[in-house]
Order: structure tokens, then sequence, then C-alpha cells
């Protein structure tokens, strides 16, 4: 078992305590989802709100929700009835619970559009809570050659400990969204590859060390398995986008690649998925759902 494996263990463990009880409870409580949902909400940060891949849509404008994002997508596939689309760029596991402050307004608490009538809810979170963003700029060449020491020089590891606090937010949203909406099918969407999974970085795409790009690959894979054990003790689905991005990274050229680096070559925000990148996470939600799409049949996806 690998250190940060390690370290995570025991925040694992705490959640699958608390998490038991609800879980019981909620177990063959709620009906089969149907077959197509009738109302469906998005929740997430930006890499569901998916700034700069299309045109700019719904408010606050800060939250940067665009007509290609993988909810929207999906939305139009499943020619859902009623669609809301709660996320927000820069959001954290805080935001689903209150008000988030942007430029043009504030973004309600995300789980307030979750009601009964509710029949699919998407959660694509925690990625900010870790502050990974924070860390690249850190992390750059330019700042630090080798950033994993100020981060993770020991015990404890303070990026550790944030994904075990995640854990507890992200439990706790499940447990309201089960609440509030118990015929809802719930997914939780992890991330995909932001680091190469094998190999070292690249210039100017991912401009960190080389034992900073093993670390975060490592960071980010126990990032999405916490979210995947969240999901398993709240009865929800986790959508695996990691695997399917594998070969994907920032550094593959320009047409393979779905996630763009820090200097993007396609429209999207620095070191997030690009409309590519959204497709393939649409892709894989549909999946689940049952929904199949060829490459080719873009008719679906939102101009």
């Amino acid at each position: 078992m690998g250190l940060i494996a390690r370290r995570l263990a025991t925040g694992l463990t705490a959640l699958a305590v608390t998490s038991a009880s609800a879980g019981a409870a909620h177990a063959g409580a709620a009906p089969p989802p149907p077959a197509m949902p009738q109302k469906y909400v998005a929740l997430g940060d930006s890499y569901t709100s998916s700034p700069m891949t299309g045109m700019p849509i719904g408010e606050p404008v800060g939250c940067s929700r665009t007509q290609n994002n993988y909810p929207r997508q999906i939305a139009a596939v499943l020619r859902v009835a009623d669609f809301v689309d709660a996320s927000c760029g820069s959001a954290t596991t805080r935001d689903l619970f209150a008000a988030q402050n942007v430029f043009g307004g504030s973004n309600a608490p995300q789980l307030d559009s979750v009601d009964a009538a509710t029949t699919l809810v998407t959660l694509g979170i925690g990625g900010n809570d870790l502050g990974l963003m924070g860390w690249f700029q850190r992390c750059s060449y330019l700042a630090a050659p080798n950033c994993v020491d100020q981060w993770a020089p020991g015990e404890p590891d303070v990026l550790v400990q944030r994904i075990s606090k995640i854990a507890v937010n992200v439990d706790k949203a499940l447990r309201v969204i089960h609440h509030r909406a118990p015929h809802a099918r719930v997914m939780v969407v992890g991330y995909p590859v932001v680091a190469p999974t094998a190999g070292i970085g690249c210039l100017p795409q991912l401009p960190i060390g080389n034992s900073d790009v093993a670390y975060l690959r490592d960071l980010q894979q126990h990032l999405n398995e916490m979210l995947s054990w969240a999901a398993f003790l709240n009865q929800a689905t986790y959508v695996d986008t990691y695997s399917p991005s594998i070969g994907h990274d920032p550094c593959q050229m320009d047409g393979v690649k779905w996630i763009e680096g820090m200097v993007p070559d396609n429209p999207a925000a620095a070191l997030h998925p690009n409309l590519m990148g959204q497709m393939a996470m649409a892709d894989e939600i549909l999946a689940e759902v049952g929904v199949y799409r060829s490459s080719a049949s873009d008719s679906e996806r939102t101009k």
C-alpha cells in the first residue's frame, strides 16, 4: 500500500462508519429509477460547468456554464423535460450547502435545486476543496521544481487530510440528495486524467517536476477512490471518467487530448476538459443510464 493510500485509509474507514446506518436505512427504500429521467439536476464545479467550451449560458455569468458541458449534452440526448444546471466554476463542497458569490451575482446553494420531482442527479465535486489549481500554480518550474517536498514532507500530508474532509461533505451531500429526491438515480462523477498515467510531464502543458507528476497522479487517483467509496456507501453510481481518459492527458497531441494544459490549445480553461473531454464524460454517464451514441452522432450535442 502506497504512502497516500495508507494516509487515506483512516479517513475512508471513518466515512464508512458514518455512512453505515444511513445507507442501511436507505437500502431498499426507493423503487427502481425510471428508465428515462423526467427531471435532471447537475451539481458540480468547473469540470461540470465547463468554461470556454461553448457559448456561455445561465446566471450568474461567473459560474461559467456553457452550452456544450456534459450535463447539457446528457439532457439533450435523454430529452429531459425539466433540466437544472446548478454547477458553478470554483465551487467547493461547501457550495453545495451555501450560496456561492461569483462575478455577476450569487449562485444559490446547489442542493436547493434537488426536490422530490428529481429523478436523475449528477455530482462532480472535490477538486477545488483539494486546491489542485493552486497546487499547479505554486508547483510550476518557475516557482518550485520539487513541490511535493513542501506539501508531503511526511506525516501528516496536507492534501490527503483534505481528501478526508471532502469525503465527509460528499457523504453528507449524498444523504441530503437521497432525502430530498428518494426516487432519483444519483451519479457521482470522477475526475479524468490530469497527469500522465506513466512517465513525466511536458512543457508548456504540464510544467511540473517529475516527482510532482507522480505525486499528482497518486493524489488524483485517491480523490477518485474517495468519491467512489462515498458513492458506494450511499447507494449512488460512481462514474469512472479516469480510466477512459488514460492516453488523453494534457501532454498528448491536439485532437487526442481531452484535458488542456496550462497553455490551452483549444477553447477550455487551463487543466480542464475541452469539448472532446466533455463529450467523453457525457458518454460515460449515458452508458450508465444505458444510452449510447456514436461518435459521429453529434446531433444531440447542443450547438
